[in-house]
């Protein structure tokens, strides 16, 4: 998966999931889009995000992902966003 990051003037930090056909059909692309979406909803350092908007784009490889490490990556890339005091 790719995470592009856009800063905004507005305090709040948003997301966006995009997946396109080639990742599979779709119930292997909402699958993604729910799993993603549900770690960023529990993901402890979201509220201390600056004011940007992330968008996740996953590439068709996902589509073998399991769960645990799809919560890896997104551990893995959103970790470089946090700040530095947050665990």
């Amino acid at each position: 998966m790719t995470l592009h990051v856009w800063r905004r003037p507005e305090p709040l930090a948003r997301l966006g999931i995009t997946v396109s056909r080639k990742v599979g059909n779709a119930v292997v692309r909402n699958r993604l889009k729910r799993w993603t979406r549900e770690f960023y909803r529990r993901w402890p350092v979201r509220a201390e995000l600056p004011g940007v908007d992330l968008v996740i784009h996953f590439k068709p490889a996902a589509a073998e992902a399991s769960h645990a490490a799809l919560e890896r990556e997104l551990t893995a890339l959103l970790g470089q966003l946090a700040p530095a005091s947050a665990p």
